[in-house]
C-alpha cells in the first residue's frame, strides 16, 4: 500500500448531477483524513475525453486555488468502469470512490470489483460537518464490522458521533451472530473517543438496511454493506443496495462484502 500522502480519495466526474456537493464532501474528508483529492473521468471515444478534459480541469483548478495545501490530481481512463476499478485501487491508491448521481448498473459492476467504499453524495442543509452523525445498520453478516471500520475513522477524523442500528433477529444461530459482531465493533469503539450508542432495532438482518432508511432523518450519513451474492432475482429486481441507495435522502457509504478492503494509512 502507498504512503499516507499517495492515497485518494476519487471523484467521478462524468455525472455532472450534484457534482459540486460531492467534490465539497470529497474535500472534507480528503482534509480530515489527510489524502489527496483525484478528479477522475472513465471514457470510451475521444469526444467524452475532451468533455472530461475540460470538466476536471475546471473542478481541480478550482480547489487548488481555494485550498492550496490540499494535494489534487487529475486521472482520465479509457475503457469501463468495472474494468479500471482493480487498476485504480492498486495502481493509484484509491480508498474512496465519490459519486454524485443514482447507483446505476454502471456503478453496481464495478462497485462488486472494488476493494474500497462507494460514497454516494445527497444534498447537504448545512457544509459545517457532513459527517457529524452517523448510522450503521448491524446485521449477522461479518462485513457489518468493514461498515464499522470506517464509522471509526470518521468518528476518529470527524469528530462523527455514531449510533449503531441493530438487527433483531428471533433465530437463536442468527442472535449470536448479530451479538458476536455488535461485540467485536463495541470493543473497536471503545479504543477511541468519539461518542457512540446502539440501539436494537425492529427488523431482522434481512431488513434492517431498510429500517436504517426510514429513520435516517437525523443522521448525515449511512454506512452499510453490500450483497455478499447476487441472485438471479437480484439481477431481474434489482439489489437491495442499489434500491436503498438510491431510496435514501441522505448520503451513503457502501462497502463491499466480496472484496477485502484496503486500509487508509493514519
Amino acid at each position: 500500500m502507498a504512503k499516507i500522502e499517495d492515497q485518494r480519495i476519487v471523484i467521478d466526474c462524468t455525472c455532472e448531477v450534484q457534482l459540486q456537493q460531492t467534490i465539497i464532501d470529497a474535500v472534507y474528508l480528503a482534509l480530515k483524513l489527510e489524502k489527496e483529492i483525484c478528479f477522475f473521468g472513465n471514457y470510451l471515444n475521444t469526444s467524452e475525453k475532451e468533455h472530461l478534459q475540460q470538466r476536471t480541469a475546471f473542478y481541480a483548478n478550482f480547489v487548488k486555488k481555494d485550498i492550496p495545501s490540499l494535494p489534487v490530481s487529475v486521472l482520465l481512463l479509457e475503457g469501463k468502469l468495472n474494468k479500471l476499478v482493480k487498476e485504480l485501487g492498486e495502481k493509484y491508491n484509491t480508498i474512496l470512490y465519490c459519486y454524485s448521481g443514482a447507483m446505476d448498473n454502471r456503478l453496481l459492476e464495478a462497485f462488486y470489483r472494488s476493494g474500497f467504499p462507494f460514497y454516494f453524495s445527497k444534498k447537504q442543509v448545512s457544509n459545517s460537518n457532513q459527517f457529524s452523525k452517523i448510522l450503521i445498520p448491524v446485521d449477522f453478516r461479518n462485513s457489518s464490522k468493514d461498515s464499522a471500520l470506517w464509522g471509526s475513522y470518521l468518528g476518529r477524523f470527524c469528530n462523527a458521533e455514531i449510533k449503531l442500528l441493530v438487527a433483531n433477529e428471533k433465530n437463536t444461530e442468527d442472535q449470536d451472530l448479530v451479538a458476536s459482531n455488535t461485540e467485536s465493533i463495541s470493543r473497536l469503539f471503545n479504543q477511541f473517543s468519539f461518542p457512540w450508542s446502539s440501539v436494537l432495532g425492529n427488523s431482522s438482518s434481512w431488513g434492517i438496511h431498510k429500517e436504517a432508511v426510514k429513520n435516517e432523518e437525523p443522521f448525515d450519513l449511512i454506512i452499510f454493506a453490500g450483497s455478499l451474492n447476487v441472485t438471479l432475482v437480484d439481477k431481474i429486481t434489482g439489489t437491495f443496495e442499489k434500491r436503498l441507495v438510491n431510496l435514501s435522502e441522505k448520503s451513503v457509504l457502501l462497502i463491499n462484502p466480496q472484496r477485502e478492503l484496503y486500509l487508509i494509512c493514519s
